[in-house]
């Protein structure tokens, strides 16, 4: 009896051992699935962010590789307008020796006394305190000045005129006034027949070393090239004209008092 009832003790005993070591098991187990579930959740994500990462990368060497194509091109861009720039600072170089030059031989090619100027040359106007571009023409008896936006009037019982001396039409205005020395008659081309009366006036200019009063038609020259015209009555006997050069004088700077 002894025996049996030590039998089933050792049974039982056996059997909750075997049962607490299959729970102990079994969980074990589901801890393990879990760790092995969350790291493959971990390596997807990691393998996701990698993914993406080499994406971005890629992304930023397209950029780069734009970037340095652009860079280049500004490169080549700045190579050319160095090489603009230098080529003209040659040629305003030469110019200026070239200036230099001719205003030294015209020097020394002044004959009797007599001033030397070119087929175009600055005429600096006293009254309008400015340079202004003069053709020097042998053909024309008379002077002409640029002068828009005409008005005569009486000062001291005499004729006098006011007017704009501005070349360029969206220019500022210059107003000059003068006495009118007397009045021509100028055959219009427009209209044959009709005759244009025009004021003239008498200016104090200056060109080179030449500098006198000399008599000047007013007249609208803004669709020429040059505002004023040197003619014969200017040049007189104290001027030769060699029409192979351009402005031998250069602009005359009057001296600040």
């Amino acid at each position: 009896m002894l025996f049996k009832k030590t039998a089933i003790i050792t049974l039982s005993t056996l059997f909750l051992t075997v049962g607490c070591i299959s729970i102990s098991t079994d969980e074990e187990t589901q801890k393990v699935a879990t760790t092995l579930q969350a790291q493959e959740t971990k390596i997807t994500e990691l393998e996701t962010a990698l993914t993406e990462s080499k994406v971005d990368a890629e992304q930023k060497q397209i950029e780069l590789a734009e970037a340095k194509s652009k860079l280049e091109q500004l490169k080549e861009e700045k190579q050319k307008l160095d090489e603009e720039l230098q080529q003209k600072i040659l040629k305003e170089r030469s110019r200026a020796r070239s200036s230099k030059q001719v205003v030294k031989e015209t020097a020394k090619t002044d004959y009797l006394d007599k001033t030397v100027l070119g087929q175009a040359e600055w005429i600096y106007v006293t009254k309008a305190k400015q340079n202004f571009k003069a053709r020097i023409d042998t053909g024309a008896t008379t002077s002409s000045i640029n002068a828009v936006e005409i008005q005569e009037f009486e000062r001291d019982g005499k004729d006098w005129v006011k007017f704009n001396i501005t070349h360029n039409a969206d220019g500022e205005k210059q107003i000059i006034e003068a006495p009118v020395v007397r009045y021509v008659k100028i055959l219009q081309s427009s209209e044959p027949g009709e005759y244009d009366r025009r004021p003239v006036v008498e200016l104090h200019v200056r060109i080179g070393g030449v500098a006198h009063k000399s008599e000047f038609t007013l007249t609208d020259r803004q669709h020429m090239d040059y505002p004023v015209l040197i003619g014969r009555s200017f040049i007189q006997d104290v001027i030769l004209v060699d029409v192979s050069q351009d402005y031998i004088h250069p602009k005359y700077q009057p001296q600040d008092k």
